[in-house]
C-alpha cells in the first residue's frame, strides 16, 4: 500500500518560526531550545555540522543520518537542521528579511526532501507551493484539526479523490 503525503516545505514548527506570524514580521530562526529534542541526542549538538557547512551535500547526509539514527522523526529532524542553518543565514548583513526567509525556506525545502527521501514507508511526496494565505490557511485548519499540516492535506486529498 502507498502512503501519500504531501509537503508544502518545512515542517510545521520551522516554519511557523522562520516566517512568524505573518510574511511582514522580522526575520527569526527558530530557537533550538524549542524543539522537542530527546535526550539522546541533545549531545549531538557538538558532533554535527552548523551553518553554511550543511550546505555540502555530504555534511548534510551524514547529518541526517545521525539524527534519524538517534530517532528523532523526520518533521524533528528537518527542525533541528534547520535551526542548525539559520543563524549563518541570519548573521548575513548584505541580505534583507524577505531574501533570508527566501534563503532558509529553499534550505528547507531541500532538507525536507532528503529527510522524507530516507523513510522506510514507500511514499510519494508532492512539493506543491501555497500562497502565503493558503498556507496559513491550511496550517491554521490543522491546528484547529489537532494534526500536523502533511496529514490534514493528506486527508483532504484522499478525501477528494473520493
Amino acid at each position: 500500500m502507498k502512503k501519500i503525503v504531501a509537503t508544502t516545505g518545512p515542517s510545521l514548527a520551522a516554519a511557523a518560526l522562520i516566517v512568524g506570524p505573518s510574511l511582514g514580521a522580522d526575520f527569526a530562526c527558530p530557537d533550538l531550545s524549542q524543539l522537542a529534542t530527546p535526550p539522546a541526542v541533545a549531545g549531538l549538538d557538538a558532533r554535527l555540522p552548523k551553518g553554511f557547512a550543511l550546505e555540502q551535500s555530504d555534511k548534510l547526509a551524514a547529518a541526517i543520518t545521525l539524527l534519524r539514527e538517534h530517532g528523532l522523526s523526520p518533521g524533528n529532524t528537518t527542525d533541528h537542521l534547520i535551526a542548525f542553518f539559520c543563524p549563518a543565514v541570519a548573521a548575513e548583513a548584505g541580505l534583507s528579511d524577505a531574501e533570508k526567509r527566501v534563503r532558509v525556506m529553499r534550505f528547507a525545502q531541500k532538507v525536507t526532501r532528503l529527510v522524507n527521501a530516507q523513510n522506510d514507508v514507500e511514499e510519494i511526496i508532492y512539493d506543491i507551493p501555497l500562497k502565503p494565505g493558503i498556507a496559513e490557511a491550511a496550517t491554521e485548519r490543522a491546528r484547529l484539526a489537532g494534526l500536523t499540516l502533511e496529514v490534514w492535506i493528506a486527508r483532504m486529498v484522499e478525501a477528494a479523490i473520493r
